[in-house]
């Protein structure tokens, strides 16, 4: 009879190691791929010098992949301006950087856990 209870406890503890590292690698996933894509905003906006066709084109790729980009750019006379899916870029000159933030969601679905996170960084 003890064979049996340690049988379905060891069982169970690898079951439940099995599932928690899937979840762990699938929270691993979802950081890098936020994270290529706010790498990939920053290099489209440089290559682009900052078009603002571009950067509409970036913040509906994001929402289409439920991350949330915000890209708030700075012009060469100090003035700022923030665009969001719901505040599209304007025709704008003169753009001396950018400030982009991807907002992504991951989870570990068998913790129930989901998290909001915040990636950063500056196209110049």
């Amino acid at each position: 009879m003890p064979l049996i209870i340690k049988s379905f406890m060891g069982v169970f503890f690898v079951t439940l190691v099995v599932f928690l590292g899937i979840g762990i690698i699938n929270y691993q996933t979802d950081v890098n791929k936020a994270t290529s894509y706010k790498q990939d905003v920053i290099e489209e906006l440089q290559n682009s010098n900052f078009s603002p066709s571009v950067m509409n084109a970036c913040i509906l790729t994001g929402a289409e992949n439920n991350y949330e980009v915000k890209i708030d750019v700075s012009l060469k006379d100090g003035s700022h301006s923030t665009y969001t899916n719901s505040r599209p870029a304007a025709a704008r000159a003169d753009v001396a950087a950018a400030y982009v933030t991807v907002v992504y969601k991951s989870r570990l679905p068998f913790l129930g856990v989901e998290t909001a996170n915040c990636l950063r960084g500056f196209a110049r």
